[in-house]
């Protein structure tokens, strides 16, 4: 028989067909079956993957002074995806913010090795998600209580404050140049608080003439530790002036050198939502004068207490306590300790006239930092968050007053140089942002 007859019979033959068609779908089958279960893996890595991309988005989100976003989502997203799930490995992570870094995309892929589907041909799948994280300021009064004292220095410490205090300015507002339901005040502080000139309904007596808006604390009956209004005589302030001893004649001359505002501090800044206003006098602050931290802290307080709205010139703010979706804060900044001398005429007067209660430096010390703890622990008590920074270098004693006045040890700085300083006010601001997922 020839070849050729072979081959022919041999294309004719229908025995044993089916097997090798049976064959070919056991094959497809299988790789169908494999591929079903490789796809199932799949959508167990992406959401995995997206978890751990959502969480670095947040994370990355609150860290303003990030420079290389994708490395610090790198790192977040190989800290939150599980090794080992499927085999897969994380291949890429990208993170770009927006130009005013108020947003950032996010993209993260993985790549895992295919079972059954390999047959087909396939030996791996990859896997991505995308996510976009948005930058936003929640609900927000917040009040920075500044030390404007002498040891700031206008030529070094107090350039580095201003600095500061705008970088934190420049992360709440963003590129806005007004709040959205933010609003931001000021209080300078040294060893009075001035309150502006306008404010004489809140004052005993009449306007010297000469008088800068400073006030007197209200030492009597622990007023100097409540946010209580100036509705009548017994709650109303001094104003502050240089004592006058001797006669009309040396209060002409006391008034006439300046003697009504001897160490008057910058007129604080109301709640405002004008990123404008409150630049403005933040770069107005000169330092001059000595310490006393907790009325820096309790007028802090006023302007933040609902007790206080209409007092301010708002018929709105300040909000009441527990407001829905808004939150209060208070941070107090310091490079020295609470002081009280002779020859120092402060919002108590002169040590010698024992308003604290003593005549001894080293005691009226101590009522200042007894009063300041009082002032926290009633802001923290109304739901105040409070942030403290001690900048420079402090009494360890005055540190640790500072450590436990803020809400947690997480909210207290020790800023021992101008770049710690900075990097405080950074990291509070990041601590004030609020982060959502949006996509």
């Amino acid at each position: 028989m020839s070849l050729g007859h072979l081959v022919s019979r041999f294309a004719r033959s229908r025995e044993g067909a089916v097997a090798p068609l049976l064959g070919i779908l056991i094959i497809v089958l299988i790789g169908c079956m494999g591929l079903a279960i490789d796809v199932g893996r799949g959508e167990i890595v992406k959401a995995k993957l997206v978890n751990a991309l959502d969480a670095a988005g947040l994370a990355v989100g609150a860290r303003t002074a990030t420079t290389d976003y994708s490395a610090d989502a790198r790192k977040f997203v190989d800290a939150n995806f599980k090794i080992g799930i499927a085999g897969a490995t994380i291949t890429s992570v990208t993170a770009t913010p927006s130009a005013d870094k108020s947003t950032i995309t996010l993209t993260a892929t993985a790549t895992l090795p295919t079972t059954l589907m390999r047959i087909l041909g396939p030996t791996t799948m990859t896997v991505s998600h995308t996510s976009e994280v948005t930058r936003k300021s929640a609900g927000l009064e917040v009040v920075l209580v500044l030390d404007n004292t002498g040891s700031m220095d206008n030529s070094g410490s107090m350039p580095t404050l201003k600095d500061s205090a705008n970088s934190l300015m420049n992360t709440l507002f963003g590129s806005s140049t007004t709040g959205d339901n933010l609003y931001v005040g000021l209080v300078p502080f040294s060893q009075t608080v001035n309150v502006g000139t306008t404010r004489t309904s809140w004052m005993k007596g009449s306007k010297p003439s000469n008088w800068s808006g400073c006030v007197m604390a209200r030492y009597q009956n622990s007023q100097d530790q409540t946010d209580d209004v100036p509705s009548t005589t017994a709650t109303q302030f001094e104003y502050y002036k240089y004592p006058n001893p001797y006669s009309s004649y040396y209060e002409s001359y006391w008034a006439a050198i300046g003697g009504y505002n001897t160490y008057c501090p910058q007129t604080v800044t109301p709640l405002t939502n004008q990123k404008a206003t409150v630049t403005s006098a933040i770069n107005a602050m000169t330092a001059d004068g000595n310490t006393h931290i907790n009325l820096g802290a309790v007028w802090g307080w006023r302007m933040i207490s609902p007790k206080w709205r209409g007092y301010w010139g708002s018929s709105t703010l300040p909000l009441d306590y527990g407001t829905a979706n808004m939150s209060k804060a208070v941070i107090i900044m310091t490079d020295g300790d609470n002081t009280m001398s002779n020859g120092v005429y402060t919002a108590y007067g002169d040590l010698s006239d024992g308003r604290l209660g003593t005549t001894s430096s080293s005691a009226a010390e101590n009522v200042l930092d007894t009063r300041l703890t009082a002032v926290c622990t009633k802001m923290k008590t109304a739901g105040i968050t409070v942030y403290t920074v001690a900048f420079s270098n402090p009494g360890s004693s005055t540190k640790t007053m500072l450590q436990n006045c803020a809400t947690s040890t997480a909210f207290y700085f020790d800023a021992g140089n101008k770049a710690s300083l900075i990097a405080a006010f950074q990291a509070i601001g990041d601590s004030l942002s609020n982060l959502r997922v949006s996509k």
